[in-house]
């Protein structure tokens, strides 16, 4: 008896990469092809410059035994259009291999469509649909593959692969969590730094800074500070409020941790799980959201833990303390109380005027130079929307 389940299994695995893909011409139902892809949490639809955006994330393992490139990916829409289609360089942008994703610096650039032998790729899907489009219940995927194999020929195959339910609940409506005009949303919304930032918590990863915003303030000379970048005084936003988005109660946070001197390099800070978000309040809204405000200014909050707290409601100041490179607040809603230990997930603010963008200029803007809105710019009222990257906003 024995005997005859090693064989089993000895058979098994000793299919070839060719005989699995064939299995889809016997069964059209199912593919061979050895990799896995898992998605992660579903898209909850978030409203930007007119358009609903979904994001979400794919996970695609290699288990062949050679190096297999994933050529296209595609979601097909209800008719016989797709919702989007990612071939060639479009690919290099989304698909990060988690090793990538692993390093203490900013988890940007480009990644590859080769997965090597045993690999794991992150997919960043980013869907915008039409203006005054609705969101579909659910999304499917096609993927196309290439294998090539020494002095023999190459593998071509497709596959459909998981289908992904999209959130019907709807998006939070917050109230902004400062005040006053010329806010940049500094690595907003699909942003590489803050969306690819995946943190492992009791052995599981999370994106909680999916949805998340560095806010920093523009002086009334364009600059983000003036004099010595060494010294927080000097940045237009450092010692600002930091409001309340919501009715709520402060169900946890933190005090006490030194702050940052001005602007510093990453490599002069000494990052743990427990100050990488600096000095911090989770505000719980109910219904499973949790609002972080983080980077504050030691000995500036206003509240203490169980507090029930008002819409507008002022419950620190902005600092410049965990990993944090100049004084900013860095904001985002999750589904956890847990900073790091959370998924990140969008809202959309009551209203805001975006008066420009910095999608230009934020090299600019670190060296000390002005930014100044294009001449033929008019500030634009944006309701129940997410900001997008760079721009430069004013809040009621």
């Amino acid at each position: 008896m024995f005997r005859k389940r090693l064989a089993s299994r000895g058979m098994l695995l000793g299919i070839s990469l060719a005989s699995l893909v064939s299995l889809r011409s016997l069964a059209q139902t199912h593919s061979g092809f050895p990799v896995d892809i898992v998605a992660g949490p579903g898209p909850h639809p978030v409203m930007a410059d007119g358009r609903l955006r979904l994001l979400y994330e794919l996970h695609l393992t290699n288990y062949a035994p050679l190096r297999i490139e994933l050529t296209g990916i595609d979601v097909p829409g209800d008719g016989a259009g797709s919702l989007a289609s990612y071939r060639g360089e479009a690919l290099d942008k989304v698909v990060i291999p988690v090793e990538k994703l692993s390093r203490a610096e900013s988890p940007s650039g480009i990644g590859t469509r080769v997965i090597g032998e045993g690999h794991t790729v992150v997919i960043f899907m980013d869907l915008t649909l039409e203006p005054g489009a609705r969101p579909p219940a659910e999304l499917h995927h096609r993927f196309a593959f290439s294998a090539a194999r020494e002095n023999r020929p190459t593998i071509e195959a497709t596959l459909d692969g998981p289908v992904v339910a999209v959130v019907r609940q709807p998006t939070p409506l917050l109230r902004a969590p400062l005040r006053g005009s010329y806010w940049v949303a500094l690595n907003a919304l699909g942003s590489e730094d803050h969306r690819r930032s995946m943190n492992a918590v009791d052995g599981k990863v999370r994106i909680a800074q999916r949805f998340a915003i560095d806010w920093m303030r523009l002086g009334p000379d364009g600059r983000l500070f003036h004099g010595d970048m060494k010294s927080n005084a000097n940045f237009y936003d450092y010692g600002a409020e930091v409001l309340a988005v919501a009715d709520g109660r402060i169900s946890d946070l933190k005090d006490g941790l030194t702050k940052n001197v001005g602007s510093t390099e990453r490599s002069s800070r000494d990052i743990t799980l427990d100050n990488v978000v600096g000095n911090y309040v989770i505000l719980d809204l109910g219904q499973g959201r949790f609002a972080l405000y983080a980077h504050l200014q030691p000995g500036s909050l206003k509240i203490k833990l169980g507090d029930t707290v008002k819409t507008g409601q002022v419950l620190a100041l902005l600092g410049n303390s965990g990993n944090s490179d100049a004084p900013h607040l860095h904001f985002q809603l999750m589904d956890a109380n847990s900073p790091i230990g959370a998924e990140g997930i969008p809202y959309e603010f009551e209203g805001f005027t975006q008066l420009g963008s910095v999608d230009d200029e934020a090299a600019v803007l670190d060296a000390g130079q002005p930014w100044r809105p294009k001449t033929q710019a008019t500030p634009v009222v944006h309701r129940r929307e997410f900001p997008f990257d760079n721009a430069v906003v004013t809040f009621p």
